[in-house]
């Protein structure tokens, strides 16, 4: 087809049909067409036109062909017009979306613009304000439409000190080499609509907005901000003066360097150091050591510090060795700082040498109260009041003596550690002025403080024997007891010169009573034992029974006379009856004394029988009276028993004696008066009522003057029948013969 197209074609007419030269032709051509099929492809297109437009014979029809043709092109301008159609179509939607999208994005940015935080103010390049969101308008109190085309500083009035708002904006959004310097923002003051300037603070970005200069400014509102700052101020001035004046002392350590970053006055005051050396200073430089090793309390320290690191909040004692070798006790709170910067632990530290004193004369006074409560020796219990106060003042000795007030000498009594010579010189030492603190503070009957012995006069006798001992000063309080009698001293010796303290001045104090206290008690220990000793020898030995017994009747205890009056041999066979209800002859007895005891408390001379042993029975008198407990509940009864068996057998004897006598006088023919030592009628028989005219009823109880006037049968005078120089219960006086006597 391209060398047909190259050849020069002949125009025929569309009408006719092709000539035989040129049929030939064009079938040469076709059949040409036809061979080169099998090794050159045409256009299907092309093929399917020729092979439509040639006939039968294969002769190809022009007219055909050209009308095969025509009718192609009019195919392609079809789908060409359809094509444009499309494609007009799909701009279209392309361009109505992506106006869509635009004004969609530009919804979403203004929504994103209308709830940041921050004023967002649009200006153009003469700093003429053109867009604000509604943050910007809630901060000035404006709308935007208030404020378009008016310049910048009618909202920030210091942008613009010189009036050139453009240079300001250039200035504030021109780019520093320093990436943060030009992201940060500049402090400045806006305006209100209501005129107020309020703190904030804005940052100024320049940028190409449709191929011109726009300035966009972000405003912030840093009132809240200010307050902040200055409630973090104020709250840091606070805290600077809470830990500048706290009690206790607070430094900051630093785990990394193992050294102190800050610290308050108390610290430096407390460790002896000024503030420049402490922070040059850590914890190894201030430990003290444990148990006087060389180990240190910073290593007990260490465990609480990673504790602390770890979030916890340890609480321990610790020792500070201070710069002149003396350990300190200390308790020690740490907690972790946040820092960005460190591990930093804030220690506050409190000086408990006062609680550990409390707690040694506390532990120590319960020690010496065991000691007395448990009847301890008073040797022992003085003892022990000596170790408190050599435990709670070091480099002290105590010594306590007691006062011999009969011979005028102190004894020592307690104070181990005195060195042994100077205790054997000064005991029984005289109780004078001079011959130390303790025979002065007798002799005067006050407290006396020597801080240096080497000069006090009081020592002129005892000098030498206290400075070899290595004792230069001496504090004596005497003990009293409580109606003001000396029992003895209490000295605190020192190993260097010094007056006591206040605190130490209480200590003697309290040990002073302590040391009253155990001898008082020992004194009464001895005395009650003496008393235990003279009441068990009258127990033991008084003629009468006595005994101890429960309310339902065991028996606690008995001397020897009531064992002795039962007949049985020891407190043990006697106990063995069971219950001293076996022991009565009729039980109801004693229910009847136990009753009148729980009603009355006491019984007073009840007699009743009981059996012995042998099963003889006895006659016995009870006084006793009820035994109480702590609530006031009968609990037992206590009492003596005395053998009144003979007793009663003479008194018998002597009713009968007196029966007999009694029916003599009645049956005898004289009168017969008898009366009391002071001349009361007690009795007159039969005959004396008829002679004398009074029944005996009324006579009885009357002088005998009244019954009977004696007189003398010479001289007719009266009879003195006073009987009050007679001795006796009764009388019977001499009458003359025949007196003459008046009856009634």
């Amino acid at each position: 087809m391209a060398g047909a197209r190259d050849k020069k074609t002949k125009v025929v007419d569309l009408d006719t049909d092709v000539s035989r030269e040129d049929a030939a032709v064009l079938a040469r051509a076709t059949s040409s067409r036809r061979r080169r099929a099998n090794t050159e492809d045409l256009h299907p297109l092309l093929e399917r036109q020729l092979m439509e437009a040639a006939d039968e014979n294969g002769r190809l029809r022009v007219r055909q062909l050209i009308r095969i043709v025509s009718q192609q092109y009019e195919t392609f301008d079809s789908d060409r017009s359809s094509f444009e159609t499309v494609m007009q179509i799909a701009t279209d939607e392309a361009t109505a979306m992506t106006e869509a999208l635009e004004r969609e994005s530009a919804f979403k940015l203004q929504a994103i613009l209308d709830h940041v935080k921050d004023g967002i103010i649009s200006c153009d390049e003469h700093g003429r304000i053109e867009s604000m969101n509604r943050t910007a308008e809630r901060f000035f109190g404006v709308k935007q439409s208030d404020l378009l085309s008016l310049t910048l500083d009618e909202l920030l009035p210091e942008l613009a000190p010189d009036g050139n708002i453009v240079q300001s904006l250039e200035n504030l959004a021109a780019a520093r080499e320093n990436t943060h310097f030009d992201l940060a923002a500049r402090d400045t003051n806006a305006r209100h609509r209501s005129g107020d300037l309020m703190p904030s603070e804005i940052l100024v970005s320049k940028m190409l907005l449709r191929k011109r200069i726009a300035y966009i400014v972000c405003v912030r509102d840093t009132l809240e901000r200010s307050k902040a700052e200055v409630a973090l101020k104020d709250s840091e001035a606070r805290y600077r003066v809470l830990v500048e004046n706290a009690p206790e002392v607070v430094v900051v350590y630093d785990a990394d360097s193992n050294r102190f970053v800050d610290c308050n006055e108390n610290a430096a005051r407390f460790f002896k150091m000024t503030r420049a050396a402490l922070l040059r200073a850590g914890p190894p430089e201030v430990s003290g050591s444990l148990n006087g090793d060389d180990c240190t309390s910073l290593g007990m320290a260490q465990g609480h510090i990673e504790k602390a690191l770890n979030g916890g909040a340890p609480v321990f004692e610790w020792l500070h060795r201070d710069p002149e070798g003396r350990d300190v006790p200390c308790e020690v709170r740490l907690v972790r700082l946040p820092s960005s910067k460190g591990k930093l632990i804030r220690a506050s530290i409190i000086d408990i040498t006062d609680r550990k004193r409390a707690e040694h004369i506390a532990t120590g006074e319960r020690h010496v109260f065991e000691k007395i409560a448990s009847s301890a020796s008073l040797s022992d219990s003085l003892e022990a009041i000596t170790d408190v106060i050599e435990r709670v003042l070091p480099e002290s000795v105590c010594c306590i003596r007691l006062f011999d007030e009969e011979r005028g000498v102190l004894t020592h009594a307690a104070g181990a550690d005195l060195p042994r010579e100077y205790m054997a010189l000064m005991d029984e030492v005289p109780a004078e002025i001079r011959y130390g603190s303790c025979a002065a503070a007798v002799a005067l009957q006050r407290q006396i403080i020597v801080p240096d012995l080497t000069k006090d006069p009081f020592w002129e006798y005892r000098r030498d024997a206290a400075v070899r001992a290595g004792l230069h000063a001496c504090w004596s309080t005497p003990i009293r007891r409580g109606d003001g009698t000396t029992l003895g001293t209490f000295a605190i010796y020192r190993k260097r010169t010094g007056l006591p303290t206040r605190r130490d001045l209480e200590l003697m104090t309290r040990m002073t009573q302590l040391a009253r206290i155990a001898i008082e008690r020992c004194e009464a220990e001895e005395a009650l034992r003496a008393s235990e000793q003279r009441y068990r020898g009258l127990f033991d030995n008084v003629v009468e029974g006595v005994y101890q017994v429960t309310l339902d009747g065991e028996l606690l205890s008995a001397n020897p006379a009531l064992i002795e009056m039962l007949g049985y041999v020891s407190f043990e066979s006697l106990k063995s009856v069971g219950l001293t209800g076996n022991l009565y002859v009729d039980p109801e007895q004693r229910r009847e004394l136990v009753s009148r005891l729980q009603r009355v408390g006491e019984l007073v001379e009840a007699e009743y029988d009981l059996r012995r042993r042998d099963g003889s029975v006895i006659t016995v008198s009870e006084n006793a009276r009820a035994i109480r407990g702590t609530d006031e509940e009968i609990v037992g009864f206590e009492g003596t028993i005395t053998d009144v068996t003979e007793r009663k057998r003479a008194e018998l004897r002597l009713f009968e004696e007196k029966e007999r006598a009694q029916v003599t006088l009645q049956s005898i023919v004289d009168a017969v008066i008898t009366t009391d030592r002071n001349g009361v009628i007690d009795y007159m028989n039969p005959v004396a009522e008829n002679l004398t005219g009074w029944p005996a009823r009324l006579a009885v109880g009357q002088p005998i003057s009244q019954v009977v006037r004696l007189a003398s049968e010479s001289v007719h005078e009266p009879v003195d029948c006073s009987t009050e120089k007679k001795q006796g219960a009764s009388s019977i006086f001499p009458v003359p013969a025949h007196p003459p006597f008046i009856s009634e």
